[in-house]
């Protein structure tokens, strides 16, 4: 769960920051914030 939200965080200030520069933050936030999501949303689901 840390880890996939750290994903999902780091994804979404590469996408603003994509948003505002270079277009490789932004395709690399949007990986990074797909990875973290997916990950979060497989915690929730296979609970341990």
């Amino acid at each position: 769960m840390v880890i996939g939200g750290l994903f999902l965080v780091y994804g979404v200030i590469l996408i603003i920051a994509g948003a505002v520069g270079a277009a490789v933050n932004l395709w690399t936030g949007l990986v990074m914030a797909v990875f973290g999501g997916a990950f979060v949303i497989w915690a929730r689901v296979k609970r341990i």
